[in-house]
C-alpha cells in the first residue's frame, strides 16, 4: 500500500477548507465531501506519482470553480429629505396615498400637521462586472425626480401622494427593480382625527391616536397600532398585525400573517386571516347586544379574557380546545358563558387548536 505524506494531504485539507468557508458554494461543498473523502481513502493507487497527479487535478477543479464563482453583491443607499407643514389644521382628515413606503404617524397635542419624508435610493452592485459601485450624479437625480411627492390642502382632507414607480405594478417592481426605490414617512397630527392610509407595500405604525378613527389598507408589510383610542379598520394583504393597549371597536382583515392584539375595552370586534396564528388579550367588553367574530383558516388562536369581558362564546374548531372556564360541548362546537350580558364571541379555527385563558 502506497502512503501519501501526511504535510501533502493537510495542506490539502486546508485548502478545500478555506475555500468552503470563503465561498459557501455548493460545488465546494461536494468536492470536500464527495471527492477530497474518496481520495483520502484511496488505496488502490499505483505509486507516489500518480498520487501527486491525482492532487494536481483536484486543485486545478477547486481553482477554476473558485475563478467562476460570482462576488457577493453590495449595496449602496443614497437618500433626498423633504418636509412639509400645515398650520390650523381643524376637523379635516388625513390621507396618505402611497406606493413602496414606510409609514410612522404620531398623534400630538397640536393644532398644526408635520410630515417629513426621505425619498431612498438602493442601488446593488458587484465588485466587478457590469454594475459601477457609484451611480451618475444625474442619474440619481433624475430618479428622485421621478419619485413623485406631494401634499394638498384641501376643503375637507390634507391629501398626501407618494409614487415611488408610477406604476400599478410597483410592488413586483420594488422586489426586482435596480436601484430599487422607496419612501419613509413621518407624521405628527393632532390626536383627535380621522386617518387614512392606503399603501401597496411597506410597513406601517400609528401610535396615540385620540377619539379619531383609523383606516388602512396595506398590500404587503406589518402593522403595529399603539396606544389608541379610535375606531378601527385594518385590511392587509400579507404581514402580521399587532394592536397594543388599544380601545375602541376595531375590524382586521389579514390575507396571511399573525396577529397579536392587547384589547383595554372594546365594544365589538372582528378579526380574521386565512393563514396565521391569533393571539388575543381582551380586558374589557362593554355595551349590550354586541356581537364579535374570531376566523382563523389555518391557525391556532389563544384567547384570553378579563374579569370585564361579559359575553357568551362559541367555538368551533376542528382541531384540540382547551379552555380554563368549564365548557359545554355539541359536535365540534363548545359553549363558555361568562355572565351573558347579551354580548356574543364566536371563534372559529378551521384548520388548528383553540385555548381559552382565564386572565384574573
Amino acid at each position: 500500500m502506497t502512503i501519501v505524506p501526511l504535510e501533502i494531504l493537510s495542506k490539502l485539507y486546508k485548502v478545500g477548507f478555506w475555500v468552503v468557508y470563503k465561498k459557501e458554494h455548493l460545488l465546494y461543498n461536494f468536492y470536500i465531501k464527495i471527492v477530497l473523502r474518496s481520495f483520502l481513502s484511496f488505496e488502490n493507487s499505483r505509486g507516489i506519482f500518480m498520487k501527486f497527479k491525482l492532487i494536481a487535478i483536484l486543485l486545478a477543479i477547486l481553482f477554476m470553480l473558485a475563478a467562476c464563482t460570482p462576488k457577493k453583491a453590495k449595496t449602496k443607499e443614497y437618500s433626498q429629505e423633504g418636509r412639509w407643514m400645515v398650520l390650523d389644521y381643524k376637523g379635516k382628515a388625513f390621507v396618505i396615498d402611497c406606493d413602496s413606503s414606510s409609514i410612522i404617524i404620531r398623534g400630538k397635542v397640536t393644532s398644526d400637521i408635520t410630515v417629513r419624508y426621505v425619498k431612498k435610493v438602493v442601488w446593488t452592485y458587484n465588485e466587478s462586472g457590469s454594475n459601477v459601485k457609484e451611480l451618475d450624479r444625474k442619474q440619481l437625480q433624475k430618479i428622485f425626480d421621478d419619485m413623485d411627492a406631494s401634499i394638498e390642502n384641501e376643503v375637507d382632507r390634507v391629501y398626501v401622494k407618494a409614487r415611488a414607480y408610477g406604476s400599478a405594478e410597483a410592488v413586483l417592481a420594488n422586489k426586482v427593480s435596480n436601484p430599487k426605490r422607496e419612501f419613509e414617512f413621518e407624521v405628527f397630527l393632532p390626536e383627535d382625527c380621522k386617518v387614512v392610509v392606503q399603501n401597496n407595500s411597506g410597513n406601517v405604525s400609528i401610535s396615540d391616536v385620540k377619539n379619531g378613527s383609523v383606516y388602512i389598507v396595506n398590500g404587503v408589510g406589518n402593522i403595529a397600532v399603539t396606544n389608541t383610542k379610535a375606531v378601527l379598520d385594518i385590511k392587509n394583504g400579507e404581514g402580521d398585525i399587532k394592536l397594543d393597549y388599544v380601545s375602541g371597536d376595531f375590524l382586521i382583515n389579514n390575507g396571511k400573517g399573525d396577529i397579536n392584539l392587547k384589547i383595554e375595552k372594546t365594544g365589538s370586534f372582528k378579526v380574521s386571516t386565512k393563514k396565521g396564528n391569533i393571539v388575543a388579550k381582551i380586558d374589557r367588553i362593554s355595551g349590550y347586544g354586541n356581537s364579535s367574530v374570531v376566523n382563523v383558516g389555518e391557525g391556532d388562536v389563544s384567547f384570553t379574557a378579563g374579569k370585564d369581558v361579559k359575553a357568551k362564546i362559541k367555538i368551533l374548531a376542528k382541531g384540540k380546545v382547551k379552555s380554563d372556564f368549564d365548557f359545554l360541548k355539541t359536535g365540534n362546537s363548545y359553549y363558555i358563558d361568562l355572565d351573558a350580558g347579551g354580548n356574543t364571541i364566536e371563534i372559529t379555527s378551521l384548520k388548528g387548536f383553540v385555548r381559552i385563558y382565564k386572565n384574573y
